[in-house]
């Protein structure tokens, strides 16, 4: 075990020294400023220093939309920082600082939608064990969220023209002070590869369809990021929840500039109220939305020819948002109690129709988690996104479907971001992770190795195991991700199809 901090740890960047440690022969760069900014103004570079700034220490997170709680802390482990609208910080680990060495370079986007979420909430953030898995360079991110970020003021004055994707605008900060300065800690700016999860998976496609991103990525892995008409600037009409918010807080479109100086909860709290007020269902869009920054979602407005160049991998898990209703126990059930189950949920006519179909979609499955099965969340929503890239004549797209089963509640299926620690070779730090004979270490070499391929060659293939074939305008072939991995070609499309008719899916944040 290796530990140093001092001269062999500092490096110059293009506004100054950092210094940051080096532990169990990886060097780790936290807090790292790569942008400052005025609130619902753009990034701007950050002023040069004199001496050495320590970077041992995580920088502040963006402010959340709504109030920190505790959620499945089981699920996903979970750290709380503080937070301040003052957040462009990055964090880096690599295990060479020689900049000769061009390691490919993999920037985190965190989930949390554009709403919340942080580069260190989720304890399987930490890029440790990925770096270290195929010697590449990790980078995590915090950037502007909610109305810190997305706030569309563009109506009432001249500067305030880009607010409405300033969070955005971050990433492209970070993406552009890499593009700078990552050669000093041994990594290839011209071979980085953006990925993320939920929101974070949608921030590596919004950020694709940002003309300002050309050349600042190579490539591209979306984790449950795709949810269709739920998570898209089409339609949205953001001008009139403004004039809301303004209304509500008291604030003449003359005197604007009072927005200016409200506190970042008030603000929320008013927007969410807004929002009430006209629709009163669950939380607001608050997102990128189309302007001269953004192209906008490439399902609605066609895909950016540096996202046509990328290739990528997108996929989802089993379940996502669907789980089991508490009155069914998945591990006490006989067969005939799961079939009385599902007539119950889904009528017995749907019931006799769906369940052969289930059968041979997923032969080693418990029929009961046909109630869990993703008909309405990521899944389809993924494949329509994965069809419009190949007729658009994108570069390879690769799909997964994400389907172990593990022991929360004696038996769970795969919900939403449960692939997380997977990807970054991070179970160990995860204990809920576990499958039996430790099949989830090979499975997170499947899933971290292949991540690790795309970024050193262009393609998810790994050594010694089955080929991954990419998608095409006749066939979706799908890596399944489980206990024992496998390649399937358009295996759950009839189940997607009647299943998607029988059981919707209302997305109410």
């Amino acid at each position: 075990m290796s530990f140093e901090h001092g001269r062999r740890t500092t490096v110059k960047t293009d506004k100054g020294l950092l210094r940051g440690f080096l532990y169990k022969n990886t060097y780790h760069y936290y807090g790292v400023k790569y942008a400052d900014s005025k609130r619902f103004m753009a990034p701007i570079e950050v002023e040069p220093w004199q001496g050495i700034k320590e970077a041992t220490n995580y920088g502040f997170i963006c402010p959340g939309f709504r109030e920190d709680k505790v959620g499945n802390n089981l699920k996903n482990p979970h750290r709380f920082w503080p937070a301040n609208e003052d957040c462009q910080y990055l964090n880096i680990w690599t295990k060479d600082l020689n900049p000769d060495a061009r390691k490919p370079v993999l920037v985190w986007f965190h989930g949390g939608g554009f709403f919340d979420g942080s580069s260190l909430d989720h304890v399987s953030y930490d890029g440790f064990n990925l770096c270290n898995l195929g010697d590449v360079i990790v980078v995590t991110l915090n950037h502007r969220l909610n109305v810190l970020g997305y706030l569309d003021l563009s109506a009432y004055d001249e500067k305030y023209l880009r607010s409405k994707n300033v969070g955005n605008l971050d990433l492209i900060a970070a993406l552009e002070w890499i593009q700078k300065n990552i050669e000093v800690f041994g990594g290839d700016k011209d071979n980085v590869t953006i990925f993320g999860q939920s929101g974070g998976g949608a921030k590596v496609i919004s950020v694709m369809n940002m003309p300002a991103s050309e050349g600042l990525f190579k490539q591209g892995m979306v984790m449950s990021g795709v949810l269709g008409e739920h998570l898209t600037d089409s339609n949205q009409d953001m001008h009139s929840l403004v004039a809301k918010t303004l209304e509500i807080l008291g604030i003449d479109e003359q005197e604007i500039e009072k927005i200016e100086s409200v506190g970042h909860r008030e603000l929320c709290n008013a927007y969410l109220k807004a929002h009430q007020d006209i629709s009163g269902i669950g939380l607001p869009y608050i997102g990128p939305s189309k302007n001269d920054d953004y192209l906008g979602d490439p399902m609605y407005y066609g895909f950016s020819e540096q996202a046509k160049k990328a290739p990528m991998i997108v996929g989802s898990n089993y379940s996502e948002f669907f789980t089991l209703p508490n009155e069914y126990h998945r591990n006490d059930m006989n067969e005939q109690e799961m079939i009385e189950a599902i007539e119950k949920e889904l009528g017995k006519e749907n019931a006799d129709e769906i369940i052969p179909i289930f059968k041979k979609t997923f032969p080693n499955n418990k029929l009961i988690d046909l109630l869990t099965y993703d008909c309405g969340a990521v899944r389809g929503a993924t494949i329509d996104f994965i069809k419009a890239r190949v007729k658009a004549g994108c570069n390879s797209t690769y799909n997964y479907f994400f389907t172990p089963v593990f022991g929360i509640k004696d038996g769970s299926t795969a919900l939403h971001s449960s692939d997380i620690a997977f990807i970054f070779n991070n179970t160990s730090l995860v204990p809920s992770t576990y499958l039996s004979d430790n099949k989830q270490e090979e499975l997170q070499y499947q899933m971290a190795g292949r991540l690790i391929s795309l970024a050193k060659l262009g393609n998810p293939q790994l050594e010694g195991k089955i080929e991954w074939p990419k998608c095409n305008e006749n066939n979706i072939y799908t890596m399944i991700f489980d206990r024992d991995c496998s390649v399937m070609e358009d295996f759950d499309e009839t189940l997607l199809e009647k299943m998607s008719k029988i059981k919707t899916f209302d997305f109410i944040l």
